[in-house]
């Protein structure tokens, strides 16, 4: 007997959308912790302020700046270092495969020679060279 099933269990709603896709960019990368606003001390308007307080901020936010471009520096020299030694593994891959290459071609050489020399066996000296496997196993 088949399964009857309702026209409203086939319905399917749709799923409300999950909060990591409720932003359309990602500020930053998962492995760097994102500071909180209040943490900065940023605050959002600057109304009512001394300006004593607001040249804090300034300084404070300059050496954060200072801070971060320090930081860029530091990984974009990591990340020059990594591509420049990627750059001379695949330079020694290459010289690597290359001295593969060569050495294949003369162990197939030999092994060549090798097999040429067990087919084509040339009788050293023989009376007889018409008969030379007629010897009787006797080599001079």
């Amino acid at each position: 007997m088949p399964a009857t099933v309702d026209r409203d269990e086939q319905a399917v709603s749709p799923r409300p959308p999950s909060p990591r896709s409720a932003s359309p960019h990602p500020v930053c990368s998962a492995s760097a912790p994102t500071p909180k606003a209040g943490a900065l001390g940023i605050r959002p308007s600057a109304a009512g302020v001394s300006r004593e307080e607001l040249e804090e901020r300034l300084i404070a936010a300059h050496q954060r700046a200072a801070e971060l471009e320090e930081q860029l520096a530091a990984v974009v020299a990591a990340r020059d270092a990594a591509e420049h030694e990627a750059a001379q593994l695949e330079d020694r891959n290459r010289e690597l495969a290359s001295d593969l290459d060569n050495a294949l071609d003369q162990l197939a050489g030999h092994a060549l020679h090798a097999e040429q020399e067990r087919l084509i066996r040339v009788p050293l000296w023989s009376p007889w060279p018409e008969s030379g496997a007629d010897r009787g196993g006797f080599d001079r």
